[in-house]
């Protein structure tokens, strides 16, 4: 023990002798390890670390998966969510929620949250009980009971200064009333970020076509197992199909565990290849450091010679050696620490931001295992930067005794410096394409034309209480007189509304030609539901036929516009304009409507997802109580919130707007989780191409001051200096070369497997494989000649004195 803290000393204090080469190992390093840290905290935070819920392991989310997306489980009718806790009762404890909008408008102000309709059992099955009064029970979710919610503690301490009398109040919350039951745990929110719950009846009676959305949860019994479960899921499922053929037809029971309704596999496979990015990352920081360490200890043969001399055994020098790489790999651990937590922070902040980021209580910081680990991968990574130059210090002592000092100078230690170089240069080229594919697919995300012109659009989301807006004609003539307002205003251009925005939001229906015959598949549409003057709001172009106008009333034929998707994919080579579709054809109710007008492509649901026809229809006849309202205006729509939040006020006190912002914050939030992963592989892969930088120059540099004297002697003899320099630029060259070509290999499949689960992503575009080509031979470049333009600028006779 005594003699390895003599040699730590003792390699301290070599390194603070050459503070320049420690610097730069230490920087090499710091940069890998900080990346490893932040990847490891997203990972623990979002894929490892348990659910807060008691006995997570034992629940599953459950519901129904459509042949075209089998890794997406999606919601069941309320039909179906009975039958379920009736069917499973014996295996298992089934609840189930809807998302909902909450507007409260007591207190003298009306403010909109996002909250949960939910089974009475679902707080209970999840295991989360109240921090004041209690959750809710069977009476509460009975027909005809007391309107009773349940508040967040964010809820309780901002809106009612954490008053413990809540319990009890009535509150006025969509425009009725409701007595508060219960306060949740500080930082509980579920699923996501809902911040009230309200219970919700089950009508038995109702039918499959009523529908519902109901995302189910579900506890296994102490004495059952998923497999049981299962089972009987699937005797149910047999039991459905035999009675409901057409609706099942593309639909199968999905089961996973709950963890995955919060982070979809999806998701986990892109963190999965982003921890691989890291690790990738960090190889190449250790290589950088041991091609440095290396060099190091060929420029101390010498010296290590005459340590042997002195009785020193070859372990003795290789624990020297690791001894210096272990004292490098801590320091770069103690700066790693603050920068890791730094973008941790950044990231956290961010994800706290958006609407899209996770629920409250999943938190992203460095805790003390995250730092065990952290100095865990400090000493594996001094370990594996030190071994290479340890075991190639004591083979080559005996050779540095018997020969010229520059005996040694290649041989194994050239070869495996050149071995690393090539190693740094196509990881590099791995990651830097991975940043490339995920950056230029941002920029299509943020330049592409979606059938739209977002300048100058401001949006904002409204939802009418059904209490106080039962009859459709009142819902109408609310945003009648909301519309109008706004266009009197001196500042805006037009205003409409409609159910979707596009790019962002819309609904998935089914259409079937009029006239199809029973084995006819139906087709899959984006469909939305607009007033009169949302076509030119959004400036849609018309290609055929009309736009909605006055004449298109709920007594009026059912009418519907198409894009021009739609039309070339179901208009079968002519035109549509004229013909009928059937809308939701295995619903009795579903609406057979008439094409009155095609316009340009337009994409109305998320940017990343798959391009699909488009149909809308008159908001008029298919109402809606939740709307977005678009605003076109003269100058900075954000100047315009505080007008338009005065107009809502007057036009409908108890009602605030949500989701204010204009139409880049828009597709911003869109493609929020493409524009993290795409600023963070950008990250990774600039620290990779400095690592790579650094350690080609490291190595040319060295191989530099060791050709020294022979540069000197070439120069005497009247060599010019460009052939000098080309000779140094041929023997980094193909090191680069075929460091490139290993690099372009790995690269398609690692972006492919990056992009597989991301619409628009093309991991083989030429234009950034190109890119990261050109980037990594300039870098290369600059590497080789800065410490090759520095020889030639030394004097001839000063080099040939050169040792």
């Amino acid at each position: 023990m005594n003699a390895l803290l003599h040699e730590m000393r003792d390699a301290s204090r070599g390194l603070l002798a050459r503070p320049g080469f420690s610097i730069l190992i230490v920087a090499v390093l710091a940069a890998g390890l900080a990346c490893v840290l932040f990847m490891m905290v997203l990972v623990y935070g979002l894929v490892i670390r348990p659910l807060p819920f008691n006995a997570p392991e034992q629940l599953l989310h459950l519901g129904l998966t459509q042949s075209e997306r089998p890794d997406r489980i999606g919601t069941i009718s309320g039909h179906d969510l009975v039958h379920w806790q009736s069917r499973l009762a014996e295996v298992a404890d089934v609840a189930a929620f809807q998302r909902q909008t909450v507007n409260l408008s007591d207190e003298g102000r009306a403010e909109r949250y996002a909250g949960a309709s939910i089974t009475s059992n679902l707080l209970r099955v999840i295991g989360v009980p109240a921090q004041l009064g209690r959750t809710f029970t069977a009476a509460d979710g009975l027909p005809g009971a007391p309107a009773t919610v349940i508040l967040s503690d964010t809820v309780w301490r901002q809106r009612y200064n954490a008053d413990p009398a809540i319990i009890g109040r009535v509150l006025r919350i969509n425009a009725g009333s409701a007595s508060v039951i219960g306060v949740m745990p500080a930082d509980f929110s579920y699923p996501q970020k809902e911040m009230l719950w309200t219970p919700a009846p089950l009508d038995e009676g109702a039918t499959r076509d009523d529908g519902g959305d109901w995302v189910v949860v579900a506890r296994l019994r102490a004495e059952a197992s998923a497999t049981a479960l299962r089972a009987t899921l699937d005797n149910w499922y047999a039991d459905a199909r035999a009675e409901s053929p057409r609706y099942f037809e593309t639909r199968s029971v999905g089961v996973e565990p709950l963890s995955y309704l919060i982070v979809d596999r999806n998701t986990r496979a892109i963190f999965n290849v982003m921890l691989a990015a890291v690790v990738l990352v960090l190889l190449v920081a250790c290589a950088n450091a041991a091609n440095l360490m290396l060099s190091r200890t060929l420029a101390r043969r010498q010296e290590l010679a005459v340590r042997a001399a002195l009785g020193a055994s070859r372990s003795r020098l290789a624990i020297h050696l690791l001894c210096q790489s272990l004292v490098l790999a801590g320091v770069a651990a103690a700066i790693a620490l603050p920068i890791g937590w730094a973008a941790v922070s950044w990231v956290d902040q961010t994800f706290r931001n958006s609407e899209e980021g996770p629920p409250h209580w999943m938190h992203f910081d460095v805790d003390a295992q995250l730092v065990g680990l952290t100095v865990v991968a400090a000493l594996l990574t001094g370990l594996i930067t030190g071994i290479l130059p340890a075991l190639r210090a004591g083979s080559q002592v005996n050779a540095t005794l018997r020969d010229d000092s520059r005996a040694v100078a290649g041989g194994a230690f050239a070869r495996i410096s050149r071995g690393l170089v090539i190693g740094e240069v196509a990881i590099s080229c791995v990651l830097l394409v991975a940043a490339g594919v995920m950056v230029r697919g941002m920029d299509q995300f943020e330049t592409s034309d979606f059938g739209i012109r977002t300048e100058n659009l401001l949006t904002a989301r409204i939802g009418l209480s059904e209490a106080k807006f039962p009859a459709d004609d009142a819902q109408l003539a609310v945003f009648e007189r909301l519309e109008d307002a706004l266009r009197e205003e001196p500042g805006v251009i037009d205003a409409g509304i409609g159910t979707t925005l596009p790019g962002l939001l819309s609904e998935s229906r089914r259409v079937l030609r009029d006239g199809a015959g029973p084995d006819d598949a139906q087709t899959v549409v984006y469909s939305g539901r607009i007033d009169d003057r949302f076509a030119s709001t959004y400036e849609l172009g018309l290609e055929e036929g009309r736009f909605f106008n006055a004449s298109d009333r709920a007594d009026a034929p059912a009418v519907a516009i198409v894009d021009r998707t739609f039309a070339d994919k179901l208009g079968g080579g002519t035109s549509v304009l004229g013909r009928r579709f059937r809308m939701d054809p295995d619903s009795p109710d579903g609406a057979l409507v008439t094409v009155v007008g095609v316009i340009r492509r337009i994409q109305l649901d998320d940017l990343d997802d798959p391009v699909r026809p488009a149909l809308l229809r008159p908001l008029r006849q298919e109402p809606e109580r939740y709307v977005s309202i678009a605003i076109r205006t003269q100058g900075n729509p954000l100047a315009f919130v505080p007008r338009f939040n005065e107009i809502l006020g007057e036009v409908e006190p108890d009602t605030p707007a949500y989701w204010v912002r204009t139409y880049d914050q828009v597709i911003r939030e869109a493609t929020f989780g493409e524009y993290v992963l795409a600023r963070l592989f950008l990250v990774f892969g600039g620290i990779s191409l400095f690592l790579a930088g650094a350690g080609v120059y490291g190595v040319i540099a060295f191989n530099v001051r060791q050709r020294t004297r022979e540069i000197g002697v070439r120069r005497a003899l009247g060599a010019p200096a460009a052939n000098v320099l080309r000779s140094l630029l041929a023997r980094g060259a193909w090191q680069i070369g075929l460091g490139l070509v290993l690099g372009l290999l790995m690269a398609w499949p690692f972006a492919r497997a990056l992009v597989s689960s991301l619409n628009g992503f093309d991991a083989g575009n030429p234009a950034v494989y190109g890119l990261v080509v050109g980037v990594l031979i300039l870098a290369a470049l600059i590497a080789i000649l800065v410490p090759a333009r520095r020889a030639l600028r030394v004097d001839p006779l000063v080099a040939l004195r050169h040792e």
